[in-house]
C-alpha cells in the first residue's frame, strides 16, 4: 500500500495525501465536504455507510448537515484514523469506522449481516479513494447489493434464491443483471410483478 502522509492547509487543517497525492481539496476542504453532502439531499434512512475516510471532511459535513445520522465508515488506509479522531473529536459517538484491509472480509462481519437486514443508505466520496479505487468499488458492490457474491445475502428476504451460473461478474451490477435469475426463479408472482416494474423504470 502506497505512504499516508499529512500536512497542514493555508487554515492549519490537517491534510491526507497517498502517494504525494492529496484526498481531499487543498483549497477548501470543508466547503468540498459540505458541498458532497447538500448534494446528497434527506437521506432516506438515518443510518448510513460511506465507503471511503480520506480525510474525513466530507463525514464531518455529512454529520454536521444531518445531526441525527449515525455514520458508518468503511476504510482500508489505518495510517489515516489517529489524524481523523484528532481533528473531529466531537464525532466520536456520532461515527464508527471499520478498518477492513481485505474488500472480501466484509461477509465475516456482523457489520454486513446487519447492512442486508436494516438496509441502510450507502454513500460514496470518490474523491477521497486514492490508490485503494478498486478496493473501494469492491466494497461498495458488496454492501448495495451489486457484486456476483453479495446478491445472494441481499435478495434472501424476498425468497429468492440468485443461483451465479445465471449471472456474470461484474464490478457494479444492476437490476438488469439480476432480472433473467429473478424471472427464472420459483419466487412467488407477486413478488416478481415488484422487479418487473422496477425493471420497467429502470430502462
Amino acid at each position: 500500500m502506497s505512504a499516508i502522509t499529512f500536512s497542514e492547509n493555508h487554515e492549519g487543517s490537517l491534510i491526507s495525501f497517498e502517494a504525494g497525492e492529496p484526498l481531499v481539496s487543498l483549497r477548501d476542504p470543508q466547503g468540498e465536504g459540505l458541498k458532497w453532502a447538500y448534494s446528497l439531499g434527506a437521506m432516506p434512512t438515518k443510518h448510513v455507510v460511506v465507503v471511503g475516510l480520506g480525510s474525513g471532511f466530507h463525514v464531518a459535513a455529512l454529520a454536521d448537515v444531518d445531526p441525527n445520522l449515525t455514520i458508518t465508515v468503511i476504510e482500508n488506509r489505518d495510517a489515516l484514523l489517529r489524524v481523523f479522531w484528532s481533528q473531529f473529536p466531537e464525532l466520536e459517538n456520532r461515527v464508527e469506522v471499520i478498518s477492513l484491509q481485505n474488500a472480501q472480509d466484509i461477509f465475516k462481519t456482523a457489520f454486513f449481516t446487519e447492512v442486508v437486514a436494516e438496509a441502510p443508505y450507502i454513500l460514496s466520496f470518490v474523491d477521497c479513494w486514492g490508490q485503494q479505487s478498486a478496493f473501494f468499488t469492491e466494497v461498495f458492490a458488496h454492501l448495495s447489493g451489486r457484486s456476483l457474491e453479495s446478491i445472494k445475502y441481499h435478495f434472501e428476504e424476498f425468497g429468492i434464491n440468485i443461483k451465479a451460473a445465471f449471472l456474470k461478474n461484474k464490478d457494479l451490477m444492476s437490476l438488469k443483471d439480476v432480472f433473467p435469475a429473478i424471472e427464472s426463479s420459483e419466487v412467488a408472482e407477486s413478488k416478481k410483478e415488484i422487479f418487473r416494474v422496477l425493471n420497467e423504470l429502470v430502462k
